[in-house]
């Protein structure tokens, strides 16, 4: 510890290359309701690629997949009792546990399977079975004490993983207290000033596009605890460099979107920001600036990848359909380097004009690469909020409703999700989707529908108005996009919600087919 500590000292009083690692947790989720999904976080990899052009050492630790860390899995119970929580090891394995959950999904009713299962308690307790998946505390130290940095970031992008990432910044600081830490990711950005006063040990923290400060943070000419990132530009972003994951362990399959049948996939962003103000999301809530990659760059990211063995792209835009010119450019370059790609961010459905579809269906026509799958919500707007989402798109976009089945008869996997519990929805509402959504499945428009839950995401409109319907704001895995943390007015117990999911998974379950990255309760 001391020669680690001199060493750092050296290179603080000299003007040369930092060593930077940033560390993406290990996963905490619900057992029950939770899949289990993780992805490269692009933000850190391009951070990574702009600090390495600039010539500083940069490693990347994802301890979710490092070291086969998708396969070390443990089960506990925690229970949260106000501001008090508790955690018991369990001693059967994720693989039993889940093999028994299905059993029950299966053969039980909603309201038998959520009275084994429900998180919350007639005392008011919050309790969830949770599974740890990654690589020990101890490994990642030991990671940390070889490579010496000076700096560790780490990412706090999902509220739901508060525990999981502060638990290890902490750990790090006690042991190597000359590290700087910095934090940043969206509950950061939303959630700063509470996060410092819980975590005091924190060095930094990054509100914003951390991208866009990161260089002057590393050299020292930024040294404020808060730092004010804004919105960095995406046509400023750096290219991403392939080298920095391919150490990181990620499986040739993804976990968190469509099958790539053994293909090399990465996630890619073409734009960042959305003109939407939906009122669930992120990037709406943030008043959506939306920027774009130049032509020139993602042809020379394209080549890159290529050059890596990359064959296929999971792409995150969150308005990946907004430009219609560049949308066309994009794929006519994806095209001309023969790349497979699917979307995992969501295309507004009310954009699949006729145009788009065209231009869709011909991807798969010829040549090299295909479209494997789209993702098209149909998303509350403001204008529908006491109505089906899902009813009113479609009557509102009848057009764009008809060119699903053109997308499916391409051989294109198209998927959507239905949000139960959302403030304004109503009983009435969740039974007639049931079998709305059933009806879009057998008629051919979709292939699958994914249940997800009307998670108050902090620094959404919804939190911010309905934060008071949370029942437990210290329950961070019920901040995820498939567990119940809430209730509303309409529906106020939330184990009512609970088993609506249950209902529409069993129903849909009927006539689709789903995957273990868009269900906790598959029917692959």
């Amino acid at each position: 510890m001391v020669v680690y500590r001199r060493t750092l000292q050296r290179r603080k009083r000299g003007n040369i290359a930092m060593r930077i690692m940033f560390i993406k947790p290990h996963l905490e989720t619900d057992a029950v309701w939770d899949p289990i999904r993780t992805s490269t976080y692009l933000g850190i990899w391009f951070m990574a690629s702009l600090l390495k052009s600039l010539g500083h050492e940069v490693r990347y630790l994802d301890e979710i997949v490092r070291n086969n860390g998708l396969a070390r899995q443990t089960l506990f119970q925690r229970t949260l009792a106000g501001d008090k929580l508790t955690e018991i090891p369990m001693d059967s394995t994720f693989a039993e546990f889940h093999e028994s959950k299905m059993e029950d999904f299966n053969q039980l009713s909603p309201q038998k399977f959520v009275r084994k299962y429900t998180a919350f308690q007639d005392n008011g307790s919050i309790t969830r079975i949770i599974v740890r998946t990654g690589n020990d505390i101890k490994d990642t130290l030991q990671k940390v004490a070889r490579f010496q940095p000076n700096i560790v970031g780490i990412p706090l992008i999902s509220t739901a993983n508060y525990l999981p990432a502060t638990r290890l910044g902490k750990v790090i600081k006690d042991a190597f207290p000359e590290i700087k830490l910095i934090f940043g990711g969206q509950h950061i950005t939303a959630e700063y000033r509470a996060f410092l006063a819980e975590n005091p040990w924190v060095d930094q923290v990054v509100v914003g596009d951390a991208i866009s400060v990161i260089a002057n943070i590393i050299s020292g000419e930024i040294t404020d605890r808060v730092v004010m990132g804004g919105s960095q530009a995406m046509n400023q972003f750096s290219l991403l460099d392939p080298s920095i994951i391919s150490n990181c362990g990620y499986p040739s399959e993804p976990t968190h979107a469509f099958t790539s049948s053994g293909r090399k996939a990465v996630d890619f962003m073409f734009s960042k920001g959305c003109p939407g103000h939906c009122e669930f999301c992120v990037a709406g809530s943030q008043g959506g600036c939306l920027t774009a990659t130049t032509t020139e760059a993602i042809e020379r990211q394209l080549l890159l990848f290529r050059k890596h063995g990359i064959e296929e792209l999971i792409i995150q835009d969150d308005a990946f359909l907004a430009n219609e010119a560049h949308l066309f450019e994009m794929l006519r370059l994806m095209k001309k380097h023969g790349f497979y790609w699917q979307n995992n961010g969501g295309l507004d459905f009310a954009m699949l004009s006729d145009e788009i579809t065209e231009q869709f269906v011909n991807y798969n026509r010829m040549g090299n690469g295909r479209i494997t799958a789209l993702y098209i919500p149909f998303n509350p707007r403001p204008w529908n909020k006491s109505e089906s989402a899902a009813g009113s798109m479609i009557s509102k976009y009848d057009r764009s409703f008809r060119n699903l089945m053109k997308l499916r008869e391409a051989e294109i996997y198209v998927f959507t999700s239905e949000i139960i519990g959302t403030p304004d929805q109503t009983i009435e509402t969740l039974e007639s989707d049931i079998e709305l959504h059933r009806s879009m499945i057998q008629d051919g428009h979709l292939d699958a529908v994914l249940t997800l839950t009307a998670t108050l995401l902090p620094g959404t409109k919804w939190f911010k108005e309905n934060r008071q319907m949370i029942v437990n704001e210290r329950d961070f895995p019920g901040y995820s996009l498939f567990t119940t943390h809430h209730h509303t007015s309409h529906i106020p117990n939330p184990r009512t919600i609970e088993e609506f999911t249950i209902r529409r998974g069993q129903k849909l379950n009927e006539v689709q087919k789903t995957h273990q990255w868009g269900s906790a309760f598959p029917n692959c």
